[in-house]
């Protein structure tokens, strides 16, 4: 019986050799899955702190979007702006050159008529002159 004790003794003794060594290696994998996850965590700290970045700069991205977009508008109204007033440059700038042909065949009418006048009175005086020293 005692030599049965001793063999279950050193069956145990040896199957604790083979726990101690199988502690071991699950502590060494233990540490090793600490660490893993250590830097899993920074890892994930760091995308994090990206992501909170990148959420920045979209925002700012948006707000510059969408000041480019008040912008755009604010041109567009005023290139708007600009033909209407080109068109009524171009309309009335038509209107100014023909009362201004108008204005002109007015005052050449008149100067016609004026030196037509002074011409028919020369002419007259012309005739008057010749009657006299013809009598």
């Amino acid at each position: 019986m005692e030599k049965q004790i001793l063999e279950i003794l050193l069956d145990l003794r040896s199957e604790m050799k083979e726990v101690r060594t199988d502690m071991k290696e699950f502590r060494s994998e233990l540490k090793t899955t600490q660490a893993d996850v250590r830097s899993i965590r920074s890892d994930l700290k760091t995308t994090q702190a990206d992501v909170r970045s990148i959420r920045s700069d979209l925002k700012t991205t948006q707000a510059d979007v969408r000041s480019i977009r008040s912008d755009l508008r604010t041109t567009q109204a005023d290139v708007k702006d600009i033909k209407e007033t080109v068109n009524r440059i171009e309309v009335s700038q038509t209107e100014d050159v023909i009362a201004v042909l108008k204005v002109t065949k007015q005052q050449t009418e008149s100067e016609f008529h004026y030196l037509n006048t002074r011409l028919t009175d020369i002419d007259k005086r012309v005739f008057n002159l010749e009657n006299r020293v013809e009598r």
